[in-house]
């Protein structure tokens, strides 16, 4: 039995001692290019001077070509550049158009809807009520319109302004002074 693992023990030191007999001594100096291939450089050829050297009339017509086509860049970023500017303000112009145009249909639609407010409350109005609940009438009048003027976006100045339209056209239709 130990002759079966013994035998392959000796077989593969056998087998190693045997590959490192081959080996080849190091040198004494080391070689940098060892493993590299070798370059090959072709040789340069030399003209005897550049070939496409322009004369200085040739030189200043290629200058003025190149003046020309700058300028005619130049002069089209310019036109591309007024263009868009006309588009931008043409753009503004309709915008404020119809900016004015929303805000004059609010200001109707407040006056709408302060006589429609009036006209309930000339509705409501009976000659049996007390000023106080005249006086309380118009208060939801002034607040009514106040919101609905808030509601179209109106400024604090102009939500004011409809609510004093409204009480004031209120107060003038149930008696009030």
């Amino acid at each position: 039995m130990n002759t079966k693992i013994i035998l392959p023990f000796a077989l593969i030191s056998a087998l190693a001692l045997g590959a490192c007999e081959n080996q080849t001594a190091a040198p004494e100096q080391p070689n940098p290019d060892a493993g590299d291939p070798e370059a090959f450089a072709e040789p340069i050829e030399e003209s005897e001077g550049p070939a496409n050297v322009m004369s200085p009339e040739e030189m200043q017509q290629r200058r003025e070509e190149i003046e020309q086509e700058a300028q005619q860049t130049f002069e089209s970023i310019m036109e591309g550049s007024q263009e868009a500017g006309d588009n931008l303000v043409e753009m503004g112009d309709d915008a404020m158009s119809t900016l004015s145009q929303q805000m004059t249909a609010a200001g109707d639609a407040i006056e709408v809807q302060i006589d429609a407010l009036v006209a309930n409350a000339a509705e409501v109005r009976d000659d049996n009520m007390t000023d106080e609940q005249k006086l309380q009438i118009v208060a939801n009048v002034r607040n009514a319109a106040e919101e609905a003027a808030r509601a179209l976006g109106q400024t604090a100045p102009e939500v004011v302004a409809a609510g004093d339209t409204a009480e004031e056209r209120t107060r003038e239709v149930l008696g009030l002074e």
